[in-house]
C-alpha cells in the first residue's frame, strides 16, 4: 500500500517541486495537490489521504483553521505543516492545532519524504533547526513561567531531546535500547505533561 498525499500551496511552482519530491519514492503517491485552504478540506473529505502537506499562509482558509478542521472531522489524516516561517509562535501554534510534524521549506526533498513516511507511521517531525523553540518554550514552562506544564522525567527528556534531532520513534527506540511502543508511551506523557500535540 503507498502513502496517499494531499499537497496543499498556494504556489504552484512550490507544490510542483513537493510533488516531483514526493514521487521519487515508490511507497508514495500524491493524489491531489490544493492551492487554497477550502479546496484542501474538500480534497481530504473526497479522497481521505493519509497524509497532507500543508502551507500555513493560504487564501480562503489559513492553514492553522484547516488543521483545527481536520482534526475535529478527519483525525485519522496526519498533517505536516511546510512553511517558510521559523517564528516560534507559528511552529507552537501548528503543533497544538494537531500538527503531526513542520517542516520549512528548506528543507531538502529527502528529508520532505521522510517526514511523510515517519508521519504516516505515527511518529512526529520537526525541523531540527526549529525544534529548538519548541525546547525553549519548554523550558520556559518547566521554570514556572507557564503554570500548566508538569516537569519530565528523565527517560521522558531523553525521547524529547531525540526528537528535536529529528530522530524517527524506531531511531529513538535504537538508541535508548527500547521498543518503538515504548518511545510512543514516552511522547504520549510528554504531550500530556506539555500539553502539546
Amino acid at each position: 500500500m503507498k502513502i496517499r498525499v494531499v499537497v496543499a500551496d498556494d504556489f504552484p511552482l512550490v507544490r510542483e517541486g513537493v510533488v516531483r519530491a514526493l514521487n521519487q519514492d515508490p511507497g508514495i503517491v500524491v493524489v491531489a495537490q490544493a492551492e487554497n485552504g477550502q479546496e484542501a478540506l474538500d480534497v481530504a473529505e473526497e479522497l481521505h489521504p493519509d497524509v497532507m502537506i500543508l502551507d500555513l499562509r493560504m487564501p480562503d482558509l489559513g492553514g492553522l483553521a484547516v488543521l483545527d478542521k481536520l482534526r475535529s472531522t478527519q483525525p485519522g489524516i496526519r498533517v505536516i505543516v511546510m512553511t517558510a516561517s521559523e517564528q516560534a509562535s507559528t511552529l507552537l501554534d501548528a503543533i497544538a492545532a494537531g500538527a503531526a510534524g513542520y517542516l520549512s521549506k528548506r528543507s531538502t526533498g529527502e528529508e520532505l519524504r521522510q517526514a511523510v513516511i515517519t508521519a504516516h507511521g505515527g511518529g512526529s517531525v520537526i525541523t531540527p533547526s526549529l525544534a529548538s523553540h519548541l525546547l525553549k518554550e519548554f523550558s520556559s514552562s518547566a521554570r514556572g513561567e507557564q503554570s500548566a506544564v508538569r516537569p519530565l522525567q528523565g527517560r521522558e527528556l531523553d525521547v524529547l531531546r531525540l526528537v528535536v534531532q529529528g530522530k524517527t520513534d524506531n531511531e529513538i527506540g535504537q538508541e535508548l535500547f527500547i521498543s518503538p511502543r515504548t518511545v510512543q508511551n514516552h511522547l504520549t506523557r510528554i504531550r500530556e505533561k506539555t500539553g502539546l500535540r
